[in-house]
């Protein structure tokens, strides 16, 4: 009996005997194909498709450029100062140069957070709308909470890839060669130990790198679990207090709270043992250049102006190498945020195939030998049937027959795995896409609703200015319209989020006067009527 059962809706329709070959239309896979973009060509991909501003971005490598070059001369300048030298001259370029500094700095934060806001903003708005291009079946595999998260967050990654690592990089390079020069320029000896330190500190840099980088991903899933249960469960909460559930769902909430607290906890210890780490090694190369410095001093072979700059570039020199695990820790990060982004850039378009016709013709509208699958699940296996011209045509069977299958397909949601749907002799994949779903009226069984008013839900895809009138009228052909005249705002009526603030029947209603007074050529109705009471 259930092998009998398995695909219902073949025994509902005749079937046609095709001697064709059936057309299977496979998809992309896009994990695949980003897999062979190298990560510069996929930032290089998205800085473009992000517009990015440039001009603003070479305003700010010029501000840092200057900032850069100063803040390496300012430990020469401040030195005699510091070391006793209080004439008005030494004052007025200590003051000069720290008032100069700090104003240029504040110039160079202002443009860089006017860059990253300008890029944020950019690559925002092209994800949004390529999301709202992509084709159904991408949302079949990823959640809206991880999409949210992509526009949200992970946009931030193309920023902090330019400002942080690349140039952040460029830059500390470019402070550490002058430094080196100007410490090799006071004392080549006290220079070459110094240098003698780089090695192990890189070691220790990149140890405590790869750890932090394993432990904080650790919490990135943590927080994503929480995240996702939580959000299922607002939104499920009068389901939790009908069933009396909220024990239950307490103690799951507590479970994932945990996990997430124990996973943040190993990162607050690895915090402690990186501060023990870089107190314990980064206090040896100080004894040393103050035993360096003391027996320089002695010999007369450097003077305490060139003792307290040569310090001071020293520390310079220490931190840069220290941060280097840090900055590998954060590349790593960014590079897996902005392959994120990238996925939805390159994941392939709805509508974008060539089409043969643009108007659409009207006519049967016929499945020919049509089969389709979710993923490995069956739903239609080579059904055959016709729906024709200026008919009501009703399709019957069981629940997961595949009723509303067809209705996708017929909407273009989805395509066949193999067969042909055709009208007036034509595929219909060969219509334009956004034609062919203006010429059709939708009516599901769940009515959803978007967040705003009464007026704004009915008139929600009609393409023409509609009166207030004519809009009451629709309303009265589904019995909606003293409900409508009972609410203070009337059409203004705010609906709630999802409508949460309308009854099942009233948000299949609005559904269906907004099918009315859209007017098109074929009405889709799936299921109108199941939170009605008839």
């Amino acid at each position: 009996m259930r092998e009998k059962t398995r695909y219902p809706l073949r025994n509902l329709f005749r079937h046609k005997t095709d001697t064709t070959a059936p057309e299977v239309r496979s998809g992309d896979s896009t994990q695949s194909k980003i897999e062979h973009k190298g990560m510069w060509r996929r930032f290089f991909y998205t800085c473009r498709v992000a517009r990015i501003p440039y001009v603003t971005l070479l305003v700010y490598i010029a501000l840092n450029a200057l900032w850069s070059t100063i803040a390496v001369y300012i430990p020469q300048v401040n030195a005699n100062f510091f070391t006793g030298d209080a004439s008005v001259e030494s004052i007025a370029l200590f003051l000069g140069v720290e008032l100069g500094s700090m104003v240029l700095s504040q110039i160079q934060l202002y443009v860089n957070h006017v860059f990253r806001a300008k890029t944020n903003r950019n690559l925002r708005n092209v994800l949004w709308g390529k999301i709202l291009r992509l084709k159904p079946k991408y949302y079949d595999k990823v959640s809206a909470n991880t999409l949210l998260s992509r526009i949200t967050v992970d946009t931030e990654s193309l920023n902090a890839f330019i400002m942080d690592v690349i140039l952040g990089l460029a830059f500390q390079i470019y402070i550490l060669v002058l430094t080196i020069k100007e410490m090799n320029d006071i004392s080549m000896q006290a220079a070459v130990w110094m240098l003698a330190f780089v090695p192990l500190s890189l070691l220790i840099s990149f140890v405590i790198g790869r750890l932090n980088l394993k432990y904080n991903n650790a919490v990135k899933f943590k927080m994503s679990t929480l995240t996702n249960y939580l959000s299922e469960l607002m939104a499920s909460l009068p389901v939790v207090k009908a069933f009396n559930r909220q024990s239950y769902e307490s103690a799951r909430g507590r479970k994932v709270i945990d996990e997430a607290y124990k996973a943040q906890r190993n990162t607050i210890g690895l915090d402690i043992g990186k501060q023990i780490v870089d107190t314990l090694f980064g206090t040896l190369p100080e004894i040393v250049i103050i035993m360096l410095g003391i027996q320089m001093l002695k010999d007369s072979t450097l003077t305490p102006a060139g003792w307290y700059t040569f310090y001071l570039y020293a520390g310079t020199l220490l931190t840069f190498v220290s941060s280097l695990g840090g900055l590998f820790e954060q590349t790593k990060a960014i590079q897996g945020d902005l392959n994120k982004v990238t996925e939805v850039l390159y994941e392939k378009e709805e509508g974008i195939e060539a089409y043969v016709k643009e108007a659409v013709a009207s006519g049967d509208l016929v499945f020919d030998d049509v089969s389709f699958s979710y993923d490995e699940t069956p739903a239609l296996d080579r059904v055959s049937f016709t729906i024709p011209k200026n008919q009501t045509t009703a399709l019957v069977g069981y629940s997961g027959s595949g009723k509303s299958t067809v209705l996708k397909l017929i909407e273009r949601i989805y395509d066949p795995d193999s067969g042909r749907i055709l009208l007036r002799g034509s595929q219909l994949k060969d219509y334009d896409l956004k034609t062919w779903r203006s010429h059709l009226a939708i009516v599901s069984q769940s009515a959803p609703m978007i967040s705003g008013t009464i007026r704004e839900n009915i008139l929600y895809g009609v393409k023409r200015e509609v009166s207030d009138e004519e809009i009451m009228a629709a309303a009265k052909l589904v019995y909606i319209d003293q409900f409508i005249k009972e609410c203070p705002e009337g059409l203004d009526y705010p609906v709630g989020q999802f409508g949460s603030k309308l009854s099942g029947g009233q948000r299949q209603k609005i559904s269906i006067a907004r099918a009315i007074l859209m007017g098109s050529e074929y009405l889709i109705l799936d299921e109108p009527t199941a939170s009605l009471d008839i």
